[in-house]
């Protein structure tokens, strides 16, 4: 898929198409294919939108697509570093899948970010920020044995 022709569908007004994209994403995201082009810029695309996007139930879907990405595939070439720094801008809605995302990278600088939520009142968040920081230590401590 041409980036271009992504950022065209996700700055339209049209829903129906934007989720038509998300949904294509999600099933080429969920493949054995191993060599998707710009991989790595379809992800970056996807952050800069899904952070950017103000209706939420898009905004949802986005960030889906992102984590259906990190959940499939390689992403340690992608730089997350715009999730990390928005993770108190998004809705709660949005933060399974954001906080899930930063576990999947396994880069202990998302640490500090991860554990603002440990103690987040809703319940879900707080596992799901528990999870990620679980994921990343667990990650590094197999790596040293």
């Amino acid at each position: 898929m041409v980036i271009e022709e992504l950022k065209t569908i996700l700055s339209s007004s049209d829903t129906d198409e934007k989720t038509e994209i998300l949904s294509h994403l999600c099933d080429i995201f969920e493949s054995y294919n191993n060599s998707i082009d710009n991989f790595n810029g379809l992800v970056t695309t996807l952050l800069d939108f899904g952070i950017k996007e103000e209706n939420l139930e898009m905004k949802e879907e986005i960030f889906n697509t992102i984590l259906t990405a990190a959940t499939y595939k390689n992403i340690s070439g992608v730089d997350f570093d715009i999730l990390a720094d928005n993770l108190d801008s998004l809705p709660e809605e949005c933060l399974h899948s954001a906080l899930t995302t930063l576990s999947f990278t396994y880069r202990k600088n998302y640490l500090s970010y991860l554990t603002k939520y440990v103690d987040y009142e809703n319940r879900s968040v707080r596992a799901d920020a528990i999870n990620a920081i679980n994921e990343i230590e667990g990650y590094w401590s197999k790596k040293q044995n």
